[in-house]
């Protein structure tokens, strides 16, 4: 009997502020894909969120879920993130930096980086 996947909840929310806590709580659960700028209306910001959205089925695939956060939010200063980073940062399943560029990134790198990973072939393997 073939086991279903639960999917999880593909999230964007505009964050000032989030504790390392906030982010400890995805561990081991989900990776996270973080888009970083000034402002929430930043037009690069916008323009990336728009180019993941339109992959849904990749995203949850991957237990990827999407945030958007400051870029002075203090919670990027535990990935030593400098204060006027705007791009895409992608965290992985045990908390660590896998992956950061500036805007504009395309969804393929992140998917195919993610596939690349040792969890996510097993991940790939499990759900065949």
């Amino acid at each position: 009997m073939e086991m279903k996947r639960a999917f999880p909840l593909l999230l964007l929310t505009f964050c000032t502020t989030l504790s390392a806590q906030d982010w400890d709580a995805y561990r081991w659960k989900n990776r996270l894909l973080i888009l970083v700028a000034s402002e929430s209306n930043n037009a690069s910001l916008n323009a990336q969120r728009k180019a993941f959205e339109k992959n849904p089925k990749a995203l949850t695939e991957r237990d990827l879920l999407l945030f958007a956060v400051k870029t002075n939010a203090k919670t990027l200063s535990k990935f030593s993130i400098t204060p006027d980073f705007e791009g895409v940062l992608l965290i992985g399943k045990d908390g660590g930096l896998k992956f950061q560029a500036p805007f504009p990134v395309d969804p393929n790198t992140i998917f195919d980086r993610v596939d690349s990973m040792p969890m996510r072939r097993a991940e790939m393997r499990k759900y065949k």
